[in-house]
Protein backbone atom coordinates (compact mmCIF):
# COMPACT_ATOMS: atom_id res chain seq x y z
CA UNK A 1 0.00 0.00 0.00
CA UNK A 2 2.97 2.58 0.66
CA UNK A 3 4.04 2.19 -2.80
CA UNK A 4 0.52 2.96 -4.09
CA UNK A 5 0.46 6.13 -1.66
CA UNK A 6 3.67 7.49 -3.65
CA UNK A 7 1.42 8.77 -6.93
CA UNK A 8 0.20 11.36 -4.07
CA UNK A 9 2.44 12.22 -2.72
CA UNK A 10 6.33 11.05 -2.00
CA UNK A 11 7.13 11.84 1.54
CA UNK A 12 6.88 15.58 3.07
CA UNK A 13 10.92 15.77 2.46
CA UNK A 14 9.74 16.63 -0.94
CA UNK A 15 7.41 19.31 -0.30
CA UNK A 16 9.79 21.52 1.04
CA UNK A 17 10.76 21.87 -2.63
CA UNK A 18 7.18 21.91 -4.69
CA UNK A 19 5.20 24.33 -6.20
CA UNK A 20 1.72 25.37 -5.68
CA UNK A 21 -0.32 28.53 -5.84
CA UNK A 22 1.38 29.57 -2.74
CA UNK A 23 4.77 28.37 -1.15
CA UNK A 24 4.55 25.19 0.62
CA UNK A 25 5.82 26.64 3.91
CA UNK A 26 2.78 28.73 3.94
CA UNK A 27 0.19 25.87 3.60
CA UNK A 28 -1.91 25.78 6.84
CA UNK A 29 -1.75 21.93 6.26
CA UNK A 30 2.13 21.71 6.49
CA UNK A 31 3.38 21.19 9.94
CA UNK A 32 -0.30 18.94 10.75
CA UNK A 33 0.15 16.57 8.46
CA UNK A 34 4.13 16.36 9.09
CA UNK A 35 3.72 15.33 12.29
CA UNK A 36 0.89 12.74 11.55
CA UNK A 37 3.60 11.36 8.64
CA UNK A 38 7.00 11.68 10.90
CA UNK A 39 5.88 11.82 14.55
CA UNK A 40 6.85 8.49 16.50
CA UNK A 41 4.64 10.72 18.80
CA UNK A 42 1.54 9.89 16.34
CA UNK A 43 2.35 6.61 16.28
CA UNK A 44 2.06 5.59 19.84
CA UNK A 45 -0.93 7.91 20.52
CA UNK A 46 -2.70 5.89 17.69
CA UNK A 47 -1.27 1.68 19.14
CA UNK A 48 -1.88 3.50 22.70
CA UNK A 49 -5.87 4.11 21.76
CA UNK A 50 -6.42 0.89 20.10
CA UNK A 51 -4.28 -0.93 23.38
CA UNK A 52 -7.38 0.81 25.49
CA UNK A 53 -9.87 0.07 23.12
CA UNK A 54 -9.37 -3.78 23.29
CA UNK A 55 -8.70 -3.63 27.37
CA UNK A 56 -12.29 -1.91 27.48
CA UNK A 57 -13.59 -4.39 25.26
CA UNK A 58 -13.37 -7.21 27.48
CA UNK A 59 -14.40 -4.91 29.92
CA UNK A 60 -17.75 -4.08 28.44
CA UNK A 61 -18.25 -7.86 27.39
CA UNK A 62 -18.76 -8.75 30.90
CA UNK A 63 -20.73 -6.32 31.73
CA UNK A 64 -24.06 -6.64 30.37
CA UNK A 65 -25.65 -3.30 31.20
CA UNK A 66 -22.50 -1.35 29.80
CA UNK A 67 -23.12 0.58 26.94
CA UNK A 68 -21.31 3.38 24.80
CA UNK A 69 -24.52 4.50 23.52
CA UNK A 70 -26.16 7.20 25.81
CA UNK A 71 -30.01 6.69 24.22
CA UNK A 72 -29.93 3.48 25.90
CA UNK A 73 -28.11 3.54 29.12
CA UNK A 74 -31.60 3.17 30.12
CA UNK A 75 -32.86 0.14 28.15
CA UNK A 76 -33.80 -2.96 30.21
CA UNK A 77 -32.73 -5.44 27.03
CA UNK A 78 -29.29 -4.70 26.91
CA UNK A 79 -28.25 -8.36 27.65
CA UNK A 80 -30.03 -9.88 25.00
CA UNK A 81 -28.83 -7.27 22.07
CA UNK A 82 -25.39 -8.33 20.25
CA UNK A 83 -22.67 -6.84 21.15
CA UNK A 84 -21.34 -4.07 18.53
CA UNK A 85 -18.65 -1.81 17.98
CA UNK A 86 -19.47 1.84 15.89
CA UNK A 87 -15.94 3.28 14.45
CA UNK A 88 -15.32 6.36 12.30
CA UNK A 89 -12.93 5.41 8.73
CA UNK A 90 -11.45 8.51 8.31
CA UNK A 91 -8.34 9.08 10.45
CA UNK A 92 -10.06 6.14 12.82
CA UNK A 93 -9.25 3.17 10.87
CA UNK A 94 -7.60 4.89 7.81
CA UNK A 95 -4.87 7.24 7.47
CA UNK A 96 -5.54 9.85 4.68
CA UNK A 97 -2.28 11.95 5.21
CA UNK A 98 -1.27 10.99 1.61
CA UNK A 99 -4.21 13.22 0.35
CA UNK A 100 -3.58 16.10 3.02
CA UNK A 101 0.29 15.72 2.07
CA UNK A 102 -0.91 16.19 -1.80
CA UNK A 103 -3.01 19.02 -0.87
CA UNK A 104 -0.10 20.54 0.70
CA UNK A 105 2.71 19.81 -2.25
CA UNK A 106 -0.14 21.60 -4.67
CA UNK A 107 -0.93 24.65 -2.66
CA UNK A 108 -5.09 23.46 -2.93
CA UNK A 109 -7.80 22.82 -0.26
CA UNK A 110 -9.58 20.51 0.06
CA UNK A 111 -12.58 19.67 -2.53
CA UNK A 112 -14.83 16.80 -3.14
CA UNK A 113 -13.80 16.49 -6.74
CA UNK A 114 -10.13 15.64 -5.77
CA UNK A 115 -11.23 13.51 -2.32
CA UNK A 116 -13.19 12.05 -4.48
CA UNK A 117 -10.64 10.95 -6.44
CA UNK A 118 -8.17 9.51 -3.71
CA UNK A 119 -10.66 7.14 -2.02
CA UNK A 120 -11.55 6.13 -5.68
CA UNK A 121 -7.91 5.07 -5.71
CA UNK A 122 -8.44 2.81 -2.26
CA UNK A 123 -4.64 3.92 -1.27
CA UNK A 124 -5.35 4.75 2.28
CA UNK A 125 -3.63 2.58 5.09
CA UNK A 126 -4.45 1.36 8.42
CA UNK A 127 -4.46 3.71 11.32
CA UNK A 128 -1.67 1.75 13.43
CA UNK A 129 -3.33 -0.95 15.35
CA UNK A 130 -6.73 -0.50 14.35
CA UNK A 131 -6.54 -3.77 11.91
CA UNK A 132 -5.32 -5.97 14.89
CA UNK A 133 -8.60 -4.36 17.11
CA UNK A 134 -11.08 -5.13 14.51
CA UNK A 135 -9.93 -8.11 14.31
CA UNK A 136 -10.20 -9.34 17.51
CA UNK A 137 -13.45 -7.64 18.02
CA UNK A 138 -14.82 -10.14 15.52
CA UNK A 139 -12.93 -13.20 16.98
CA UNK A 140 -14.97 -12.40 20.59
CA UNK A 141 -18.25 -12.20 18.68
CA UNK A 142 -18.40 -8.47 18.26
CA UNK A 143 -19.65 -6.68 15.44
CA UNK A 144 -17.66 -3.71 14.06
CA UNK A 145 -19.92 -0.78 12.08
CA UNK A 146 -18.02 1.85 10.07
CA UNK A 147 -20.01 5.05 10.56
CA UNK A 148 -18.30 7.53 8.59
CA UNK A 149 -19.22 10.70 6.28
CA UNK A 150 -17.81 9.06 3.22
CA UNK A 151 -20.78 9.43 0.78
CA UNK A 152 -22.86 6.91 -0.37
CA UNK A 153 -21.33 6.97 -4.06
CA UNK A 154 -17.93 5.75 -2.18
CA UNK A 155 -19.02 2.96 -0.53
CA UNK A 156 -17.49 0.66 -2.60
CA UNK A 157 -14.25 1.97 -3.06
CA UNK A 158 -14.52 2.49 0.91
CA UNK A 159 -14.91 -1.40 0.82
CA UNK A 160 -12.09 -2.32 -1.37
CA UNK A 161 -9.58 -0.24 0.26
CA UNK A 162 -10.86 -1.78 4.05
CA UNK A 163 -10.74 -5.24 2.73
CA UNK A 164 -7.27 -4.49 0.82
CA UNK A 165 -5.38 -3.36 4.36
CA UNK A 166 -6.93 -6.61 6.54
CA UNK A 167 -9.79 -5.20 8.03
CA UNK A 168 -12.69 -8.02 7.62
CA UNK A 169 -15.66 -7.44 6.17
CA UNK A 170 -19.06 -9.38 6.25
CA UNK A 171 -20.57 -10.68 2.52
CA UNK A 172 -23.80 -10.28 4.08
CA UNK A 173 -24.81 -7.60 6.37
CA UNK A 174 -23.87 -3.85 5.63
CA UNK A 175 -21.87 -2.68 7.74
CA UNK A 176 -20.67 0.44 6.15
CA UNK A 177 -23.16 3.31 6.77
CA UNK A 178 -22.41 6.34 4.67
CA UNK A 179 -23.90 9.71 4.22
CA UNK A 180 -26.56 9.62 2.03
CA UNK A 181 -27.20 6.34 1.79
CA UNK A 182 -30.93 7.06 2.78
CA UNK A 183 -33.13 9.66 2.83
CA UNK A 184 -32.80 10.12 6.39
CA UNK A 185 -28.75 10.22 6.75
CA UNK A 186 -28.49 12.54 4.30
CA UNK A 187 -26.71 15.15 6.89
CA UNK A 188 -23.30 15.15 8.23
CA UNK A 189 -24.48 14.46 11.94
CA UNK A 190 -24.34 10.56 12.48
CA UNK A 191 -26.91 10.70 15.30
CA UNK A 192 -29.60 8.85 12.84
CA UNK A 193 -26.96 6.11 11.76
CA UNK A 194 -26.00 5.63 15.47
CA UNK A 195 -29.67 5.76 16.09
CA UNK A 196 -30.50 2.73 13.81
CA UNK A 197 -27.68 0.64 15.58
CA UNK A 198 -28.65 1.51 18.87
CA UNK A 199 -32.09 -0.40 18.47
CA UNK A 200 -30.73 -3.37 17.74
CA UNK A 201 -27.53 -3.70 19.00
CA UNK A 202 -25.77 -3.40 22.61
CA UNK A 203 -23.26 -0.58 21.90
CA UNK A 204 -19.84 -1.34 23.46
CA UNK A 205 -17.54 1.11 22.24
CA UNK A 206 -17.40 4.19 19.92
CA UNK A 207 -14.10 4.78 18.27
CA UNK A 208 -13.46 8.34 16.21
CA UNK A 209 -11.38 11.55 15.54
CA UNK A 210 -13.69 14.14 16.54
CA UNK A 211 -16.54 15.09 18.75
CA UNK A 212 -19.36 14.15 16.41
CA UNK A 213 -18.33 10.31 16.18
CA UNK A 214 -19.92 10.01 19.82
CA UNK A 215 -22.73 12.67 19.60
CA UNK A 216 -24.23 15.85 17.62
CA UNK A 217 -22.24 18.17 18.39
CA UNK A 218 -22.62 22.11 18.74
CA UNK A 219 -20.74 24.94 17.14
CA UNK A 220 -19.16 27.07 19.62
CA UNK A 221 -15.95 25.88 21.61
CA UNK A 222 -17.14 26.85 24.82
CA UNK A 223 -20.33 24.37 24.00
CA UNK A 224 -18.03 22.01 23.20
CA UNK A 225 -15.90 21.96 25.42
CA UNK A 226 -18.82 21.58 27.47
CA UNK A 227 -20.41 18.18 26.06
CA UNK A 228 -17.17 17.37 26.80
CA UNK A 229 -16.53 17.49 30.16
CA UNK A 230 -20.62 16.52 30.65
CA UNK A 231 -19.27 12.75 29.71
CA UNK A 232 -16.08 13.06 31.68
CA UNK A 233 -16.13 9.80 32.97
CA UNK A 234 -16.75 8.44 29.23
CA UNK A 235 -13.32 9.18 27.44
CA UNK A 236 -11.37 6.43 27.57
CA UNK A 237 -13.63 3.98 28.95
CA UNK A 238 -16.67 3.70 26.72
CA UNK A 239 -15.58 6.04 23.77
CA UNK A 240 -12.16 6.24 22.63
CA UNK A 241 -10.20 9.33 20.29
CA UNK A 242 -7.90 9.25 17.96
CA UNK A 243 -5.61 12.36 17.36
CA UNK A 244 -6.28 14.36 14.55
CA UNK A 245 -4.62 17.73 13.75
CA UNK A 246 -5.27 17.89 10.22
CA UNK A 247 -8.62 19.03 10.13
CA UNK A 248 -11.88 19.10 11.69
CA UNK A 249 -14.90 20.76 13.43
CA UNK A 250 -12.42 22.36 15.77
CA UNK A 251 -11.17 24.46 12.83
CA UNK A 252 -14.33 26.51 12.89
CA UNK A 253 -14.65 26.92 16.61
CA UNK A 254 -12.38 29.74 17.14
CA UNK A 255 -14.58 32.06 19.32
CA UNK A 256 -12.60 31.87 22.02
CA UNK A 257 -9.14 31.59 20.93
CA UNK A 258 -6.66 32.27 24.18
CA UNK A 259 -3.61 34.55 23.49
CA UNK A 260 -0.82 35.59 25.55
CA UNK A 261 -1.40 39.02 26.93
CA UNK A 262 2.32 40.18 26.06
CA UNK A 263 4.78 42.07 28.57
Amino acid sequence: MKGRAVAWTAGLLVLLGCAGSRPVSQHPGLLSTRWVQTSAEYTALALQAYALARRQLAQALADSTWTAYPAQADASDLARRPPAVIVDVDETVLDNSPYQAWLVATGQSFSPESWARWVQAAQAEPVPGAVAFVQEALRRGVQVFYVTNRTADLEAATRRNLQAVGFPLPDTLDVILTRGERPEWASSDKEPRRALLGRRYRILLQIGDQLGDFVSEPETSTERRALVLRYRTWWGTRWIVLPNPQYGAWQRALDSLRTWPGN
